[in-house]
């Protein structure tokens, strides 16, 4: 009767796991249809009542949504919640090792019901959010030690990709798998590795590793044109200088790391606009059987079955802005391509492509044994006892073997811009290119300003995050 109980138990457990996309569907078309009202408190309802280990995305998520909406101090006050969680869960100098392993040899539940600790672009996005939140409403103190951490959690993440990336071979060497023959596997039917190619497709050969070109250049524009110190030209340069290898074309930019080298600011008065767009690629799941190759020559090739992510990019998006410094003006500015982040986040991708393999195999490796040892374990039981344990730790098994999907959906497709002379009576007038969605931004008499505006869709309004100067930080 116990052994009946538990297979009806496990039965039913197998019934009761929610995924990421149940939870956020209503999230998610409040914010792709423009209700960021609405979006907001459903973020702020996920954020407190959601699961624990989801609150840091839910954080991200509510401050994305207020920020867009203006609401500055709303936005400051959801992201500096998400990155205390991050610092709970990471805690001083990234002392890790040990929840890193735990999190390769934990066989119950799926990866969603694992504590979300953010991706690298995330944290990246993250600080360079919250530097420009603090800019618009004048506090340079606090937007430099955000810029400042910018930088930080590049190199904090470089080392815990290493660290993870450590204890995915260290894992799948315990399960005797030879984890990079697996990955050279050149068999037409190994679908995982087409996958892996298609996404790396996306990232161009001159993208540097874990680096996004908007954080960059909002830090370059900080240090240039809010420069107290010749050590602030210095890190503006060194900025800059990344940025030139990306875009040796651009104009702008060649201009500001002139300026930069010289150690001097500019004479002319000019408005950034920085102008984002569409949505960042979502994680979807699919189903592939893999051939695991072992260390030993002698091993028979078997096939397992892993739940693994993949990627899909949104193409429904504004393309540009038309931007017109004054009815008389004749032919508009546009914007150009600052962060490509399909591209970005398809780099990410690839880097812990190897890293989420282990996980998966090792995860369904796991289950399957435990699959075993309880239908084994009740092989003198009489059929009803065989069947539902047999159904109900199969069902839990499938249930709990899914890929993580969890990821910040707001961030968006493409952040693009351009730089102007500021015009003299101080407003722009932007038009989504192709359009009619349109809308004016005053900006301030300042040397140097900033404008920040946001687009989900064509479809939906124009949303100017915020103006602010650059020059009196």
């Amino acid at each position: 009767m116990k052994v009946l109980k538990l297979g009806l138990l496990a039965f039913l457990f197998s019934g009761c796991f929610s995924t990421h996309y149940d939870r956020t569907e209503n999230f998610q078309f409040l914010w792709k249809i423009g209700d960021l009202k609405r979006a907001g408190v459903e973020a702020g309802r996920l954020a407190e009542k959601g699961p624990k280990n989801d609150r840091m995305l839910y954080h991200l998520e509510q401050g994305a949504v207020e920020r867009m909406q203006g609401y500055l101090s709303s936005s400051i006050f959801a992201f500096n919640q998400a990155a205390q969680e991050y610092d709970r869960w990471f805690g001083p100098h990234l002392r890790t090792e040990t929840r890193i392993t735990e999190e390769f040899i934990s066989t119950l539940g799926s990866a969603e019901q694992k504590p979300y600790k953010t991706r690298i672009y995330e944290r990246v996005m993250l600080r360079t959010y919250q530097a420009h939140n603090y800019m618009t409403q004048g506090d340079g103190g606090r937007a430099r030690a955000e810029i400042f951490k910018v930088r930080q959690a590049i190199q904090d993440s470089k080392d815990l990709w290493a660290k993870e990336l450590n204890a995915a071979r260290e894992v799948s060497k315990k399960n005797k798998i030879d984890l990079a023959k697996t990955l050279r596997s050149q068999g037409v039917e190994n679908a995982l590795k087409q996958e892996h190619e298609k996404i790396k497709s996306l990232v161009p050969p001159n993208l540097p590793r874990f680096v996004n070109p908007a954080g960059l250049y909002l830090e370059a524009l900080y240090f240039l044109h809010g420069a107290s110190q010749r050590e602030d030209f210095a890190k503006a340069e060194y900025s800059l200088r990344q940025l030139v290898s990306l875009y040796p074309g651009n104009r702008a930019i060649l201009e500001d790391y002139q300026l930069a080298k010289s150690g001097t600011k500019s004479q002319d008065s000019s408005t950034y606009l920085f102008f984002e767009t569409g949505r960042a690629p979502v994680r979807l799941e699919r189903r592939f059987d893999l051939p695991l190759f072992f260390f030993s020559a002698t091993s028979r090739i078997p096939y397992l079955g892993i739940a693994f992510p993949t990627l899909q990019v949104n193409d429904q998006f504004l393309t540009d802005l038309d931007i017109t410094a004054s009815p008389n003006q004749g032919k508009p500015f546009n914007t150009e391509l600052l962060a490509d982040m399909d591209a970005i986040v398809a780099q990410e991708f690839d880097e812990y492509f190897e890293i989420e393999l282990a996980k998966a195999i090792t995860g369904a490796l796991l289950k399957g044994g435990l699959q075993y040892l309880a239908t084994d374990a009740v092989r003198a039981e009489h059929d009803l006892a065989r069947t539902a344990v047999g159904a109900g730790v199969g069902m839990l098994a499938q249930a709990s073997t899914r890929a993580d999907l969890r990821s910040w959906s707001t961030l968006p497709k493409q952040i693009r811009f351009c730089k102007i002379p500021t015009p003299k009576d101080q407003k722009l007038t932007l038009r989504g290119t192709g359009t009619t969605l349109s809308t004016e931004v005053k900006v301030s008499n300042s040397q140097t300003n900033l404008v920040w505006v946001r687009s989900v869709s064509a479809f939906t309004p124009l949303r100017v995050i915020g103006a602010c100067s650059l020059s009196h930080n």
